[in-house]
């Protein structure tokens, strides 16, 4: 979507490059001219994509892989002008706690940069980081949603809810910074799929749409 928008002299510092920033740097959208550390260069530590991706990084001298210790260091982060970091997420509660790499306590994928990139986006007023994920989830025949009264017991939080600044579903983005408790909970509430909302309000765990309906029908309501 990026590629395709009107923006443009964008700067990447990032931990994995992916199929889709090849195709904002095939756009022409990228010139890391502004960055403000390891300006004119796209950083990274590794890349995971396609066979076209691996080719196309091949010997490019304008994208350079670094240590992950100093591409994930918050205060290298916080170096670059206007960062805007994006992370995805599975579930989170109305307190803003994180949940991005385990499922019922059982490990679904690496913690990766997700609290170093959220945090280093934190240390300067003019950056902002934003948790992105769809507001629901397909667990066999039921769909649930991922912003969740509580968290389910188990559960290991990624990224505490203190650093977290914007939370963004198909129904709109919550902005966290600066909100009280409360203030928070219907924020994330407000993002929430309708059908959930006066279940989380009245404070419901293990909260679901209606059966048979699907994720993608969702987004489109």
């Amino acid at each position: 979507m990026l590629a395709d928008g009107a923006g443009s002299d964008y700067g990447i510092h990032t931990e994995m490059f992916t199929t889709g920033l090849m195709r904002l740097c095939e756009a022409g959208k990228v010139t890391n001219r502004h960055k403000g550390v390891y300006t004119g260069f796209s950083v990274c530590t590794f890349a995971l994509g396609t066979a076209e991706l691996h080719g196309w990084l091949h010997e490019r001298d304008d994208v350079r892989f670094l240590p992950v210790d100093i591409v994930n260091d918050p205060s290298v982060i916080a170096r670059n002008r206007r960062m805007f970091a994006i992370n995805g997420a599975l579930s989170i509660d109305l307190a803003g706690q994180v949940v991005a790499d385990t499922i019922s306590g059982r490990q679904h994928s690496g913690i990766g940069g997700h609290e170093d990139f959220v945090g280093g986006a934190s240390l300067r007023s003019d950056d902002r980081s934003a948790v992105c994920m769809p507001s629901t989830a397909r667990v066999g025949k039921r769909v649930i949603s991922r912003i969740q009264a509580r968290l389910p017991h188990g559960s290991i939080v990624t990224t505490p809810r203190h650093q977290v600044d914007l939370v963004v579903s198909e129904h709109g983005v919550a902005d966290l910074r600066g909100l009280t408790v409360a203030e928070r909970a219907e924020a994330l509430v407000e993002i929430a799929h309708p059908d959930v909302r006066d279940a989380l309000r009245r404070g419901e765990d293990d909260v679901e749409v209606e059966p048979g309906d699907s994720p993608e029908k969702q987004a489109r309501g």
